[in-house]
């Protein structure tokens, strides 16, 4: 069903824009584009008209209204995701701490560890005084 309403949407599409396209302004003249007088034309000249122009609103109303179905239908599908079903595929990133955790590892606490060595003595040479 929502390929036939897409494919009713293009079919729309393009007749709008062909029925469009066929209208001129008010002061130009419909008769030169159909090839013929106005005494061969299919149409008389207001006839043509009218004829455009409920055409063009036949096809506006039809083009929205087959957007809203169009646009609920496909709302209705995105409220469900694709991977909805899917189970992960990857462990998470923390599973190192997770793991450690479940073998009763203990780590060294921070406190213990010595955080900087003791300072070295320095000597110096005894300072002599020489005369001259």
């Amino acid at each position: 069903m929502l390929t036939m309403l897409i494919a009713l949407h293009v079919v729309i599409c393009v007749l709008l824009v062909v029925t469009v396209l066929l209208q001129f302004g008010k002061g130009a003249e419909m008769g030169a584009v159909m090839g013929g007088g106005a005494s061969q034309a299919v149409f008389s000249s207001s006839a043509k008209g009218n004829f455009l122009t409920k055409t063009t609103t036949v096809l506006a109303i039809g083009f929205m209204v087959n957007s809203i179905v169009l646009t609920t239908i496909k709302s209705r599908e995105a409220k469900r995701s694709l991977f909805d079903n899917e189970a992960p595929i990857a462990a998470p990133l923390n599973s190192d701490v997770q793991a450690l955790d479940t073998k009763n590892v203990e780590t060294v606490p921070a406190a213990t560890a010595p955080t900087t060595a003791p300072a070295a003595k320095v000597e110096t040479a005894p300072v002599t005084e020489t005369k001259k």
